[in-house]
């Protein structure tokens, strides 16, 4: 379950399971006595104790650069929405919308897993002291992508006329789908690298990668649509993002691993396909409801305003997404040495901290959700407030399924997410294949709150068997600060918007300080956080980030002593 963050344009959701991808971060050692991966293994084979072999790594290095990766895929990701639908109308959003998801499946198809099980070989490879086996495992790994995404690419521009008739309804989008394909067979080569670089450990040139491909590929998307491409411009900067990410890549490797030795690919796609059954679910669950919604409203201008919903909502998945990338190998390590008692008071701690600010923060998001739309999009999603303020409240479930989905692995029941995620996902497709020619994008809503709940409730009874999860922990301090916080605010946005009239960018700021204002002040009346509450993030962040935490700490917390933590009654197997 290696993860890291973004190499990925055009996935509008967060996964609440297991699956390798470009999004999330994760901790791993990096490499830092320069760029030659035979002299580090060297240094690591000539080191006379464990201490000193530790000293090739650097991960709070390594973290910091995945920090800047996702504020890199924020920032641009945010631009590039509200910037989208300025320069294309909802029905062009929509055609784009079908294109990132005819990327997502040919890459979820052609990959196979591949940089993955690159990731994990690569990396053990390197700690067993064996950099030519490394480089047989990348070399192998390269030769079974291009035979899979080389005739598949070659298949999908063939197939591009159908699929463009019986989609998009005309076979004047055959260019629109060559543009895609190609540029999802460009990201193909790209993310193997990536997975190269990232079982090296060298995090900072999958920092160069990120960098490079964000601003490049969606900025020049926006500029070519903008010149008057329209939606073709989009494809067409995925691709030569792509292409410019390749090379640089391409550049960075060379030289990181000589003298390879033949490796079998067998290994490889034996531990990758669980994986690639994985991210079949994956797709599915991410876009799923928009092939749906296509089918049955057959209206891209629905589609769109359904896809930037979704993919504006994703952004808050910064408040739980550094937390887990924290919990799980502190949840793994504490149930090899202590039992599910210690895991059950680790995981109390987390939920307790998720409870405490993604339910407030959703449900006073959904609050002010026609303001809020409204002063990012402009009046193009202004009757899309019913969808996203049912997005918004519920993201609470998404937060602690992955929670849930992360203990899980933690204690080793990896068979259960699978099933689980099945399941879950029917749920969501049945939801929105009968409510959709009802209730529109409401429909979608809803089958992906079912899906966050659903995923939640068979992982809480998964983990029953073997330790107690507290999903209520906190919560109603959490309901009090909710509130306190949301009615205030929805008050204040009413008066904002009828009697005094104001325009949205004019009420955000406002409502922005009375949220603020809100939120501390009930933090600190009804003593919701403790200090406890932030070590997990602090142990997430770089240590750079420690002074902010710490002047957080000192709004949130009003007495600084340490509080004993709320684990509940916790059972054994």
């Amino acid at each position: 379950m290696f993860q890291l963050a973004p190499l990925d344009w055009h996935k509008p959701h967060v996964r609440s399971h297991d699956s390798w991808s470009w999004r999330d971060p994760v901790n791993i050692s990096l490499p830092t006595l320069g760029d030659n991966i035979q002299e580090q293994a060297y240094a690591v084979r000539v080191s006379p104790s464990l201490a000193e072999t530790a000293t090739i790594f650097n991960v709070p290095r390594g973290t910091a650069y995945i920090t800047i990766q996702q504020v890199v895929f924020y920032v641009t990701s945010f631009l590039y929405y509200v910037l989208l639908v300025r320069i294309l109308n909802l029905s062009q959003v929509g055609e784009v919308s079908l294109l990132a998801a005819a990327s997502s499946i040919f890459t979820t198809l052609t990959q196979l897993a591949l940089p993955a099980a690159a990731t994990r070989f690569i990396s053990s490879r390197i700690g067993n002291n064996d950099p030519t086996s490394a480089s047989g495992i990348a070399a192998t790994s390269l030769r079974l992508l291009l035979a899979i995404a080389g005739p598949g690419l070659v298949i999908a521009i063939l197939a591009s006329p159908l699929i463009g008739t019986t989609v998009f309804k005309t076979p004047d989008s055959s260019n629109l789908l060559i543009a895609t394909f190609t540029a999802s067979f460009l990201f193909d080569l790209t993310a193997l690298y990536g997975a190269f670089f990232l079982g090296l450990g060298l995090y900072v040139d999958i920092l160069y990668q990120n960098i490079l491909f964000f601003p490049l590929s969606r900025g020049l998307g926006l500029a070519l649509a903008y010149k008057g491409l329209g939606p073709l411009g989009i494809p067409l900067g995925w691709a030569i993002g792509s292409l410019a990410t390749l090379l640089l890549s391409l550049y960075l490797w060379k030289g990181k691993l000589s003298h390879s030795r033949r490796y079998p690919s067998r290994p490889l796609l034996v531990f990758g396909l669980p994986l690639f059954a994985s991210a079949l679910v994956t797709l599915v669950q991410g876009w799923g409801d928009i092939a749906l919604l296509q089918g049955i409203l057959g209206q891209f201008g629905n589609t769109g305003a359904y896809y930037i919903l979704v993919s504006s909502v994703s952004f808050l998945s910064i408040l739980w997404i550094p937390v887990a990338g924290a919990l799980y190998p502190a949840l793994s390590s504490s149930f090899t040495r202590e039992g599910a008692t210690a895991v059950s008071a680790r995981l109390a701690v987390a939920t307790r901290l998720i409870n405490l600010t993604v339910l407030p923060t959703g449900v006073t998001l959904a609050a002010i959700a026609p303001t809020a739309l409204e002063a990012v999009f402009g009046s193009s999603l202004a009757n899309q407030a019913v969808p996203f303020a049912i997005l918004a409240t519920t993201l609470i479930f998404t937060a602690q399924s992955l929670l849930l989905i992360t203990t899980l692995q933690s204690v080793s029941r990896t068979r259960h997410i699978l099933g689980i995620s099945l399941a879950a996902t029917i749920v969501d497709l049945v939801t929105v294949g009968l409510g959709a020619s009802i209730l529109g994008t409401t429909a979608g809503a809803i089958g992906r709150a079912l899906l966050a709940f659903t995923t939640m409730l068979l992982a809480w009874f998964s983990l029953r068997r073997v330790l107690y999860a507290p999903v209520a922990q906190g919560l109603s301090k959490a309901l009090a600060l909710t509130v306190l916080t949301a009615l205030p605010l929805l008050t204040v946005d009413s008066l904002l918007t009828v009697d005094f009239r104001l325009v949205p960018l004019i009420r955000v700021p406002m409502l922005l300080g009375v949220f603020v204002a809100c939120f501390l002040a009930t933090s600190r009346g009804f003593n919701v956080f403790n200090e406890d509450d932030l070590d997990l993030l602090n142990n997430a962040l770089p240590k750079s980030f420690s002074p902010l935490l710490r002047r957080i700490t000192h709004l949130l917390v009003q007495k600084t002593r340490r509080k004993p933590s709320e684990s509940g009654p916790t059972r054994q197997q």
